[in-house]
C-alpha cells in the first residue's frame, strides 16, 4: 500500500504543477501598459484639473478611478520631455535638453552649449526595458526624439528596422501630415487598438503619443461648432491670438482627444483586459499662452515658470491603485521609467543609470518615496516663449529659477507668434518662490530668504557636476541691437 501511494503520487506530480501554474492569481500578472502623452496639455486643461468649459468626461471618469497627481512635471519643450521620458535620465544627464533642429540664437548674450541630437538607439530605453520583462511594445505618432518629427515618414523611409532598434516591435503610420483635420487624433487611436487586438493575449506597451494639443489648431468642425453654440469664436489665426483665447478650436481638440482615449478604455473593457491594464495620461509640456490660460500657474510653454512645466497626470490600474486618489507630492516625466519597471516586474538594470523614483508607494501607501529635490536644466533661448537659459531646483515647497546670464522680463507684454517675447535684461538672475503658499509666483522671496537661496543653487551646483550637465558661457558676438538674430542652426 505504501509503494502504491508513493505510486499516485509521483503519477500525480505532472498535473498538480500544471493546476498550480494555471491557478495562479490574476493579479500577479504583469499588467498591459498604456501610456498617453499628450503634446502642449495646460495643467488646468481638463475638467478634473478646474476646467469649467471643456468636456472631459473620459478623463475626469479616469481620475476618479485612479490617481490624479497635481504636482507632476515635464520639460518645458517637447523633445527633451519625451526624451526623459523614454530613457529615464534627466535631459542634463542625457544631453537631449533642447527641441532637436531647434533655432541657434547667435548673437544672443550667452552661447547655448552643444546638445545630443538622437537618442541613442543602444541605450536600454522604456521599450527595451519592457521588451525584457515580456512585453510587446509598440507606438504610434508623434516621435521627435531623433531624425524627424514624427513616426510615419521615418518607418516610411527606413523601415521597421529602425524602431526596432529602439525596442519597439510595432510602429504606427499615422501621420499628422495625412490627416490634418483632427492631427491623426482617430489615426492614432484606431492604429493602438488594432496593436491592443493582436496582441491582447499577451502583455503589451503602447506609447500613444499624440500630435494634439499642439499648434496649428485643428478639430472636427462638428465639435468646434458645438463649442461655437456655446458662445465661443472661431479662431482666426491657427497659430493663436492671445486676446481670442479660448477659441471653440481649442476647446474643441481637447474634446475630441477627451474622446479617443474613452474609445482606448472602451477597447480594453470589450476585450475584458481593464482589470490588469495600467493606462496614464501626461502632458509633455504646458500649453500654449496663445490659446489657453493657465491660471493660477504663471505663463505656459516654454517657460521654467509652473504653467510651463506643471501638467496633468493620471493613473488608472483598478488592481492596484485606489479610486479617488490625489497625489500632491511633486514628481516627474523621469518616474514613468522604475513606475512601469517595477509595475512590470522588471527591475532596473544596474548598468544604465537613471534619475526616477517609482511612484509606487505614493499611489500604494506601501514603502517610501525618497527623493531629496527635483532638477529641471534647459540651457537654451526661446525667446518666442520668454525664456532664456536656465536650471530649477525644488525641493518641498521651494523652488528656485536661476537664469544664467539674461532674463527676458515678460511683465505687461503679449506673447505673439515667433516674436520676442518681453524685455531683455542682462546679467545672473535668481528667483526664489514658496509654491505652497504662491502657486502663481507672483512674489520672488529670494531677497528675504538668503539662507534658502544659498542652500538650494548649492544643490543645484552639485548636480550639474553629478550629471555633467552642459552649461551656457558668454558670447563674445553678442550683439545688443539684435541679439536674437537666427544665424544658423549649430550651438558652440
Amino acid at each position: 500500500m505504501k509503494y502504491l501511494r508513493l505510486f499516485l503520487l509521483i503519477a500525480l506530480l505532472p498535473a498538480l504543477t500544471v493546476c498550480s501554474q494555471s491557478e495562479k492569481p490574476k493579479n500577479d500578472a504583469k499588467p498591459n501598459i498604456i501610456f498617453v502623452l499628450v503634446d502642449d496639455f495646460g495643467w488646468n486643461q481638463v475638467g478634473s484639473y478646474g476646467s469649467e468649459i471643456v468636456n472631459t468626461p473620459n478623463l475626469d471618469k479616469l481620475a476618479r478611478e485612479g490617481a490624479k497627481f497635481t504636482s507632476a512635471y515635464a520639460m518645458p519643450q517637447c523633445s527633451p520631455t519625451r526624451a526623459a521620458f523614454l530613457s529615464g535620465k534627466y535631459p542634463a544627464r542625457s544631453g537631449m535638453t533642447k527641441v532637436i533642429n531647434n533655432r541657434f540664437w547667435g548673437k544672443a548674450p550667452m552661447l547655448t552649449p552643444k546638445v545630443r541630437k538622437k537618442l541613442p538607439p543602444e541605450w536600454y530605453n522604456m521599450a527595451k526595458m519592457l521588451k525584457s520583462a515580456g512585453y510587446t511594445t509598440g507606438i504610434s505618432g508623434k516621435w521627435h526624439v531623433a531624425d524627424n518629427y514624427p513616426l510615419a515618414p521615418i518607418k516610411e523611409k527606413k523601415g521597421m528596422a529602425y524602431f526596432n532598434a529602439y525596442g519597439f516591435d510595432w510602429a504606427g503610420d499615422a501621420s499628422e501630415a495625412k490627416a490634418k483635420s483632427d492631427k491623426a487624433v482617430m489615426d492614432i487611436t484606431n492604429e493602438v487598438m488594432d496593436f491592443i487586438d493582436q496582441n491582447k493575449d499577451n502583455p503589451f506597451f503602447a506609447f500613444v503619443s499624440h500630435f494634439t494639443t499642439h499648434s496649428p489648431l485643428a478639430a472636427p468642425d462638428t465639435l468646434v461648432e458645438k463649442y461655437v453654440k456655446k458662445g465661443y469664436s472661431r479662431m482666426t489665426d491657427k497659430w493663436g491670438i492671445v486676446s481670442e483665447r479660448p477659441t471653440a478650436d481649442i476647446l474643441a481638440m481637447t474634446e475630441h482627444l477627451d474622446h479617443s482615449i474613452g474609445l482606448i478604455v472602451k477597447k480594453i473593457e470589450d476585450l475584458g483586459l481593464a482589470g490588469n491594464t495600467l493606462i496614464a495620461v501626461m502632458g509633455d509640456n504646458g500649453g500654449l499662452g496663445r490659446f489657453w490660460d493657465h491660471s493660477p500657474l504663471r505663463e505656459s510653454k516654454g517657460s521654467l515658470y509652473e504653467g510651463g512645466i506643471r501638467v496633468p497626470l493620471i493613473l488608472k490600474w483598478p488592481k492596484k491603485i485606489k479610486a479617488d486618489v490625489e497625489v500632491t507630492t511633486p514628481v516627474h516625466i523621469i518616474d514613468m521609467y522604475p513606475t512601469f519597471a517595477e509595475m512590470a516586474g522588471a527591475g532596473v538594470r544596474k548598468d544604465y543609470k537613471i534619475d526616477g523614483e517609482s511612484l509606487y508607494p505614493l499611489i500604494s501607501g506601501k514603502g517610501k518615496f525618497n527623493r531629496e529635490a527635483l532638477y529641471f536644466h534647459h540651457p537654451h533661448y526661446v525667446p518666442m516663449y520668454g525664456k532664456t537659459p536656465g536650471s530649477i531646483v525644488r525641493k518641498g515647497d521651494y523652488k528656485l529659477i536661476y537664469y544664467f546670464g539674461d532674463y527676458l522680463n515678460t511683465e505687461g507684454v503679449e506673447a505673439e507668434h515667433r516674436k520676442l517675447y518681453g524685455r531683455l535684461e542682462l546679467g545672473e538672475k535668481t528667483e526664489l518662490f514658496n509654491l505652497k503658499e504662491d502657486i502663481g509666483e507672483e512674489t520672488d522671496i529670494s531677497g528675504d530668504r538668503p539662507e534658502k537661496v544659498k542652500e538650494l543653487m548649492s544643490l543645484l551646483r552639485n548636480w550639474w557636476d553629478e550629471t555633467n550637465a552642459s552649461l551656457p558661457i558668454v558670447n563674445p558676438d553678442y550683439d545688443p541691437d539684435n541679439p536674437f538674430a537666427e544665424t544658423s542652426n549649430k550651438e558652440r
